[in-house]
């Protein structure tokens, strides 16, 4: 039996982002939340590169409308040996401790975690994933095809790109490490719309 890490998640990770063409990635990020479109080549990355499994979307062990993002099955037995739930947000949701976005989303992580807990077996692994984009300035222009330009604007007004990041990672990791072991790293994404984009990700193994 493959035993599904958090390293083999990670380099399954890279690769997914690796195999946007240049500037697609960046370009998904900033039109809408990339967790999806990573998911999905994710995914496949697994599906095609781990011998006797089966890399499953939207995976519900009963058919019903409890759905797990990805699932990484047996290909024999369809025993869960991994489940994973996603979410994504921006570097600026976690500006600083004590935002209302820090709780929601941290709430959204564990109960997805439960989530999971519930519909594996007792050998499945349990993990999420959360996807921080990260532009490295605001748009020259603002405008609606950028989905969150104002907020983007007002997150690095007074403040450096690299110290929104640096908080955001902190504040996430401090939070995350009360759920489980956390891996965390950045995917490069591109550039869309004159912005560099970088996908921060913080993957957390279920104790």
């Amino acid at each position: 039996m493959v035993d599904i890490t958090a390293q083999l998640l990670t380099r399954a990770l890279h690769k997914a982002g690796e195999s946007f063409a240049p500037n697609e990635l960046a370009y998904l990020a900033l039109t809408s939340k990339p967790e999806h479109p990573l998911r999905d080549r994710m995914a496949w990355v697994l599906h095609t590169g781990l011998p006797g499994c089966i890399a499953a979307r939207e995976w519900s062990p009963h058919g019903d409308r409890a759905r797990t993002d990805l699932a990484i099955l047996d290909e024999s037995t369809h025993e869960a040996l991994a489940l994973v739930e996603t979410k994504a947000a921006y570097t600026f949701d976690f500006a600083q401790e004590g935002r209302q976005t820090v709780d929601k989303y941290m709430r959204y992580v564990a109960d997805d975690l439960a989530k999971a807990r519930a519909a594996g077996g007792s050998r499945t692994r349990v993990f999420a994933l959360l996807l921080l984009t990260h532009p490295a300035s605001a748009p020259v222009q603002l405008t609606p095809v950028v989905k969150y330009g104002p907020e983007i604007a007002r997150s690095l007004c007074g403040r450096s790109a690299t110290d929104l990041a640096d908080t955001a990672r902190e504040i996430v990791c401090s939070r995350l490490n009360t759920m489980g072991s956390v891996t965390d790293g950045t995917l490069p994404a591109g550039t869309a719309f004159g912005i560099d984009v970088a996908i921060n990700y913080f993957l957390v193994s279920a104790q």
